[in-house]
Formats: structure tokens, C-alpha cells, sequence
């Protein structure tokens, strides 16, 4: 193998390597500047951005829940983030969005935002955190039914996190006490599935769902 070949070959390695790791990532709804917007990142790492990773993902669907009815948004892409155009932070507001197929994969997100983290609510998307009403206490469900012994992982305030795995019923328990925006995740719940996105075919899709609050 020559040099050329040799400095091809990592270049490619290099290319994926990072789109592996912008699998890893993470969608979220959090509140900026009285609005709300759509996050893509590693909690702890740089926001992805347009130009860039940002754009790899399907143009959110978002909706907000004025009584008891799911009203469609816009989700606007700026540089850094999507904007759900009209929402408030004081809105249920929840998205959903896929990354490019890779690997035979594709990813699939699914995003809530609850501003009261305490207030009882319903699942709304394919693999949803469902908050159950009591205080550090939420639900995990898949298509509508509950996903027990799922792993997930608690991010609070001081960034520090808490890796949960829920009971056989789903429910997954934790303790703050912390003021702020706690942020938490599960990932890579897979389901064997053929189909195609975007013209590329795929043998597995891989849920992942985020829970967003402020606690006060």
C-alpha cells in the first residue's frame, strides 16, 4: 500500500469515526431567550451547526399540547439549533426527527419539553419519558406500552449525571434537588425493521428519547 492509499484510508476512518460519534449525540428541547429550540449535541459537548451535523437531520415535526390537543409548529432551522416558531417555554411541546441512515441504521429521536417536570402526563411519541406526576418519577414507553428494564441517563443542573435503569413496569425513579434544567435520555433502543429513508435502506432503527424541565 502506498502513501496515498494509506492517507485515503484515513481520512475515511476519520470521516467516520465522526459520524459515529454524531450518533452518540442527543436531540433535546430546551428554553432560550423565552422561546424554546431543538438542541443536537452531546449534553456536555458543542452544539451541532449549520453548516454541519445540524443539517443532517430531517426537518423536525413538532407540536405543542393546548387542551388536550396536539397543535402542529414549525421548526425552523437557525445556525445552531431548530426553533420551534410560537412555542413558550410554558408550552408541552414535543418533536421528533431521524439522522441519515448509517451503517444500516436509522436513527430515530423523539424530544419533550414539560416545564413542571412533576405534572402528570401521557405518552405522545413512538418511545417517550413520561413524566408520572410524583416527584423524581418517570415512565419509559415504546409504541404506547410500557418498556421496563430500559437504561437511561440523568443529567442535572451541576452537570453531573445518574445512570437509571427502569423497573420492569417502566418507571424509572431518581432524586434531585437542584434548581434548573435537568435533561434526561435513553438511547439506542433497537427494533428490527426494514425500510429505506432518504433512499438509503436500513435493517434496524434506533429510538432514542429525551425528557427536558426546569425544576423550580
Amino acid at each position: 500500500m502506498n502513501m496515498m492509499q494509506m492517507l485515503r484510508l484515513g481520512w475515511i476512518a476519520l470521516i467516520l469515526g465522526v459520524a459515529d460519534s454524531a450518533l452518540a449525540h442527543s436531540v433535546w428541547i430546551e428554553p432560550a431567550n423565552g422561546q424554546l429550540v431543538i438542541r443536537f449535541a452531546e449534553p456536555d459537548g458543542k452544539f451541532e451547526k449549520s453548516p454541519g451535523y445540524l443539517d443532517s437531520l430531517s426537518t423536525p415535526v413538532a407540536f405543542v399540547w393546548v387542551t388536550n390537543t396536539p397543535v402542529p409548529i414549525q421548526a425552523e432551522k437557525r445556525s445552531d439549533h431548530f426553533l420551534l416558531a410560537g412555542a413558550s417555554p410554558t408550552n408541552l411541546a414535543c418533536a421528533e426527527t431521524s439522522f441519515t441512515v448509517r451503517a444500516g441504521r436509522k436513527p430515530n429521536f423523539y424530544a419533550r419539553w414539560q416545564s413542571d417536570g412533576t405534572v402528570a402526563a401521557a405518552p405522545l411519541l413512538t418511545l417517550d419519558l413520561v413524566p408520572t406526576g410524583k416527584p423524581g418519577e418517570v415512565r419509559a414507553y415504546f409504541r404506547g406500552q410500557p418498556l421496563g428494564g430500559i437504561k437511561a441517563k440523568l443529567r442535572t443542573p451541576d452537570e453531573k449525571e445518574q445512570d437509571l435503569t427502569a423497573d420492569s413496569q417502566g418507571f424509572l425513579r431518581f432524586t434531585s434537588a437542584q434548581k434548573g434544567l435537568h435533561l434526561l435520555t435513553l438511547a439506542h433502543h433497537r427494533e428490527n425493521l426494514v425500510g429505506f429513508h432518504g433512499g438509503r435502506p436500513y435493517e434496524q432503527n434506533s429510538h432514542n428519547a429525551s425528557l427536558t424541565w426546569s425544576q423550580p
